[in-house]
């Protein structure tokens, strides 16, 4: 074995060791430059009404990925890229063109380049290939800015207020909506910013992808298991807008804000999670994968 081999053979994965400390090096320095835009995402994410606190768990999610693909990842050739260097240069400016004008959002649009452009440097197109889905689904860690939420979150807390509402009357129940606030006799229920379905529905979405990703229907399936994942988390933020209308009714509005609201919360998510894996098992049956063909020894 030659002293190159041996060096090789120190790496577990094969990359070489001058390899590993120029992409270490390259790291601090793209770090350095991530810094404040890293800072944002953290402002995001431990924001008290923050859309994004999931936002923490989403690379960790990618990371578990990519070491359950870690046999499939040692059996592709390494073949790095230049077009990595160039990705991941422009990537760099991008992030300090947003720092100098003060929109954070442009360094943090670029994350999903950014890795790319790290896994094309020092591994090649073909494992960015295999690495697909962990590489895109850091799309879910990156806020959506807050000029567009503002008007998306009243669209969709109202619509889930008025579906509640519906479906109280539909009960016998005499409530009605008026802005955000259900009324009830003398009483009413406010329908906060955080609570109006926005939250769910963005965690839910990440969710929908997982489950998409690891099920073993058909492509088709799969996609319709993830567009799934938007009306399931609005029904079951319907079902938590109802079910607290009712405590509301019969118990009052401090009851429903209470200790009530927060447990109804934790379970609007355990509930879309059952009804998303549900479905991935309907759409298993009705549109498996072909089974693979036994390889004959």
């Amino acid at each position: 074995m030659t002293s190159a081999e041996r060096t090789r053979a120190i790496v577990k994965g094969g990359l070489p060791v001058k390899t590993l400390l120029y992409g270490a090096l390259l790291a601090i320095l793209v770090g350095v430059i991530f810094r404040e835009t890293w800072d944002g995402l953290l402002y995001q994410y431990g924001r008290v009404d923050s859309y994004y606190s999931h936002g923490l768990l989403i690379p960790v999610i990618s990371l578990f990925f990519v070491w359950r693909m870690r046999r499939e990842l040692r059996a592709i050739p390494v073949s790095p890229s230049g077009l990595g260097l160039a990705l991941l240069a422009f990537s760099c400016f991008m992030i300090l063109v947003g720092d100098f004008l003060g929109f954070r959002l442009i360094g943090q649009s670029v994350i999903l380049l950014m890795v790319a452009a790290f896994v094309l440097t020092f591994l090649g197109m073909a494992h960015l290939r295999a690495l697909w889905f962990p590489v895109a689904f850091l799309v879910f860690m990156i806020p959506i800015p807050d000029s567009i939420t503002q008007g998306l979150v009243l669209q969709v807390k109202l619509l889930a207020t008025e579906l509640a509402v519906r479906l109280a009357q539909l009960v016998s129940l005499p409530m009605i909506r008026d802005g955000s606030f259900v009324i009830f006799g003398n009483d009413r229920l406010l329908v906060g910013e955080v609570c109006g379905g926005l939250r769910s529905l963005i965690a839910l979405l990440a969710l929908g992808a997982v489950v998409s990703y690891v099920s073993r229907a058909k492509p088709w399936a799969r996609w319709l298991l993830f567009f799934l994942s938007a009306p399931v988390a609005i029904a079951a933020n319907v079902t938590r807008i109802f079910f607290l209308c009712i405590v509301g009714y019969h118990w009052g509005s401090a009851v429903a804000a209470g200790r009530v609201h927060d447990i109804s919360g934790i379970l609007i998510y355990a509930t879309a999670a059952i009804l998303l894996v549900s479905a991935e098992q309907l759409l298993r049956k009705i549109a498996p994968l072909p089974a693979e063909p036994e390889v004959k020894k």
